[in-house]
């Protein structure tokens, strides 16, 4: 007979160990599932049934204590984002408050994520008409568009935003945009000081921030 190939029998071991890991895996579910539902039930079928507590509503932590204290196991195996409960607040629980049950049950309990959150896109640099695209593709409202001077920001690109970029915020938080108007005008216009007394031209100069630097007089014909 011919040698079976290198190739066939690695793959014949890796079916049989994908078998028998698959196997191991069935067994554990299986297992908790006769645990929970024929096993527990049968020891703690000769005592008394209580009644499970209300748990909706407190965080996690506190959660487990009080069904350990009333002789109840526990188990978080869900999580889900909600917008009433905060993070870590239990907010469903199986089997229900007021539900009567033997000592010694399993509780199974949901707890919020916290609100879904969602990441701020960024918009620094874009014009409004790009940045709005942008927002509505990631379902952000833009609430409130001003304008600020800006030296570095071209006129009409977005300077600054809130919230901030890249940060992330509850589902439905609305973006105000700051857009640029431009450079400050840092030039101030001259008073018209002809014919004033050169007093009175100083005083018009200090209170527009002005400095006379220089005074040259010179005789004009006609006048005395």
């Amino acid at each position: 007979m011919a040698e079976r190939s290198a190739p066939s029998i690695v793959l014949k071991v890796a079916v049989v160990v994908g078998i028998v890991i698959g196997g191991f895996f069935a067994l554990g579910i299986l297992g908790f599932l006769v645990g929970n539902y024929i096993v527990v039930p049968l020891i703690v079928g000769k005592g008394d049934e209580v009644e499970v507590p209300e748990v909706v509503g407190l965080p996690l932590e506190e959660a487990i204590v009080l069904l350990e204290e009333q002789g109840f196991e526990s188990v978080a195996d869900e999580k889900r984002p909600d917008t009433l409960y905060v993070e870590g607040t239990v907010l469903e629980q199986r089997p229900g408050a007021g539900s009567k049950v033997k000592k010694g049950r399993l509780v199974q309990l949901t707890v919020s994520s916290g609100e879904e959150s969602v990441r701020v896109p960024y918009l620094l640099g874009l014009t409004l008409e790009q940045a709005t695209a942008i927002a509505q593709r990631r379902n952000f409202q833009i609430e409130q568009v001003d304008t600020v001077q800006s030296d570095t920001v071209p006129l009409g690109r977005i300077v600054a935003m809130k919230p901030d970029p890249e940060i992330r915020v509850a589902q439905g938080t609305k973006l105000r945009l700051y857009i640029s108007a431009g450079p400050i005008d840092k030039t101030i216009p001259v008073p018209n000081l002809i014919d004033l007394p050169l007093e009175r031209a100083q005083e018009m100069l200090e209170a527009d921030s002005l400095v006379l630097s220089e005074v040259r007089r010179m005789e004009v014909a006609g006048l005395s």
